[in-house]
């Protein structure tokens, strides 16, 4: 059975109610806590499987996900986004998979590939597939899109995350840790998911927090590999630009509207989402997505 962790700063608040409807539904799924983030406006819930967690100030993410798994009763757990809707049954797909049922397998989260990402609207639809769960190997750690907006394991794999991260990071660490102790992380494939990309890390009050964090993964990410003399193709769906770099998507959010992000804020996004390229190409990146923006 898994516990099902989700923090919220209750921005989309009526996509997290559809969420955890239908994880309710879900037989694999007996416990979820929800950690909300905004302890100035309450959560009720009256179902016994739903139990709310309010702390006295913002713990972020990294911290949510690290209290989550202090207070689960299960072995097994589920780090969600809040901002997310899944297929019916998928986690008990994942519970029923040979690889989650592996000993040597770490965590599982998801494909880029698989997430339809939308911008910030309050209703999403929910994905329906009759297909099952592939499972592409992951052998890195850095540079992995939105693979975390759903992360499966067991909590012999999880690996405290280090209080000076706070929004971002939290899953690249995850992965380390894992690969480091000889086990096999995977991405979901073949499962579609539908997604409101950043629809809080964008938040301009979490710029600041979101700086220092890279500043401070400096400290437990060696980078080996920049990406910066590879080559990358930009592709736009509606107000989602699509950065292709090396086998990678980045699904980046670049304009609110008809209203393009300045370069700050578009460089921020992208460095935070693919924490293995160097300045020099996020901002070649940046004012080639402006550029192609006004031209357009």
């Amino acid at each position: 059975m898994f516990s099902v962790i989700i923090p919220t700063v209750q921005k989309k608040p009526k996509v997290l109610r559809t969420l955890v409807s239908l994880l309710l539904k879900d037989s694999s799924v007996d416990e979820i806590i929800i950690i909300n983030n905004k302890p100035e406006k309450e959560i009720k819930s009256r179902v016994k499987k739903v139990r709310i967690i309010t702390p006295k100030e913002n713990l972020y993410v990294n911290s949510s996900w690290n209290l989550g798994i202090t207070e689960i009763k299960n072995d097994n757990f589920v780090l969600m986004n809040d901002d997310l809707l899944v297929c019916k049954d998928f986690c008990k797909m994942v519970a029923e998979s040979d690889v989650f049922n592996d000993d040597s397998t770490g965590l599982i989260g998801v494909s880029p590939k698989s997430i339809n990402q939308f911008s910030q609207i309050e209703d999403l639809e929910t994905p329906e597939t009759e297909n099952k769960p592939e499972f592409l190997p992951l052998k890195k750690h850095l540079g992995t899109g939105d693979w975390g907006v759903a992360i499966f394991g067991k909590k012999e794999n999880y690996y405290h995350i280090p209080e000076d991260l706070k929004i971002i990071y939290g899953d690249n660490y995850l992965l380390l840790k894992n690969l480091q102790n000889n086990k096999k992380n995977f991405a979901i494939s073949n499962i579609p998911f539908n997604h409101i990309h950043s629809s809080s890390s964008a938040s301009p009050e979490f710029s600041s927090v979101i700086r220092e964090d890279i500043i401070n993964s400096k400290k437990y990410f060696a980078v080996t590999s920049p990406m910066e003399e590879q080559k990358y193709t930009l592709e736009f769906n509606n107000q989602i630009c699509m950065i292709n770099i090396d086998h990678t998507t980045i699904y980046l959010k670049y304009k609110n509207g008809d209203t393009v992000f300045s370069e700050a804020t578009l460089a921020q996004q992208i460095f935070a989402l693919a924490r293995n390229i160097k300045m020099s190409l996020v901002f070649k990146i940046v004012k080639d997505i402006i550029a192609r923006s006004t031209s357009c």
